[in-house]
């Protein structure tokens, strides 16, 4: 026996509508979204490749408008022997890395215990000591470096890798002070209350208990005064006039004449520049994003 089927209503089929308009809507947004970062991921990408292209062909943006491809068939590594065989870029990539190193790590010891000061104990003046840190970030580089170069010359540091160092701790000493202040005054107190209960001194809390699990934020710190001192320029050239001793930004620097500027030579240059940096963050990215989250959670 045949049931006929009952007719669909006015408020179903509007509700049919509404549903199927609303899939459009979700589906129109995801689109935008996804466009818009694609857009963006290719809009902070596009200097890199450029990077590249000219690295291997001196190629002007008419001729690479006219042709995208055309570079690719008088494409060559010559830039990339030049930088390497014929200027003191070998030396300046050495001197980066032991500069940049030896500054961060100097940095960030002395930066894990003034952070615990500033953040955790209870003291007099700790307010304007932090206040005074934060200040001296306001000032430009060029406005210290000159003073530093007359310090430098009376104490025997000037044209030294170690007075370079020097000076790029003082540069990222505040800077990372302040990052590690705020994961330390997020920690809960009864840590140290615990460890100290149990027998041991406030030092020995700090690193049995503290340092472990600041781990993640103080990699973090590290990272990031890495950065600063890798891509330091003023100090630099201010402090170091031996071409030999020179580190990477003010090495390159060289290169730009005042009638001519050798484009591939620079943009392979720049590309073996970025490849340390881009190896430290594939590597080091989780604790970076691991660290920024536990210091921006108050438990």
């Amino acid at each position: 026996m045949a049931t006929d089927t009952p007719p669909i209503t006015d408020d179903e089929s509007g509700g049919l509508l509404a549903r199927f308009s609303d899939r459009q809507v979700e589906l129109g947004k995801t689109l935008g979204f996804h466009a818009l970062l694609w857009s963006l991921i290719g809009i902070v990408l596009f200097p890199v490749l450029w990077m590249v292209i000219v690295s291997v062909n001196q190629t002007a943006f008419e001729p690479l408008v006219a042709d995208p491809l055309g570079w690719a068939s008088n494409a060559n590594l010559s830039g990339y022997r030049d930088v390497w065989n014929e200027s003191d870029f070998p030396y300046w990539l050495r001197n980066s890395l032991i500069v940049s190193v030896g500054a961060t790590i100097l940095s960030v010891a002395v930066c894990t215990l003034g952070a615990y000061s500033i953040g955790r104990l209870r003291y007099r003046g700790r307010t304007v000591m932090a206040t005074f840190l934060l200040v001296t970030q306001m000032f430009p580089a060029i406005l210290i470096a000159i003073p530093l170069f007359l310090v430098f010359r009376d104490f025997g540091l000037f044209n030294t890798l170690t007075g370079l160092v020097i000076a790029y701790v003082a540069f990222t000493l505040p800077f990372a002070i302040w990052m590690l202040r705020g994961f330390y005054e997020n920690l809960p107190e009864s840590l140290e209350e615990a460890a100290m209960i149990d027998g041991s001194t406030r030092f020995g809390a700090v690193v049995r208990v503290i340092l472990p699990l600041s781990a993640p934020a103080i990699a973090t710190t590290a990272i990031f005064n890495w950065v600063l001192a890798w891509n330091e320029f003023v100090f630099a050239l201010v402090l170091i006039n031996d071409s030999e001793k020179q580190t990477l930004p003010p090495g390159m620097g060289e290169w730009i004449g005042q009638q001519t500027l050798n484009w591939d030579m620079m943009m392979a240059g720049a590309i073996g520049a970025t490849i340390p940096l881009l190896v430290v963050f594939l590597f080091l990215q989780k604790y970076i994003v691991k660290g920024l989250a536990e210091g921006a959670v108050k438990s």
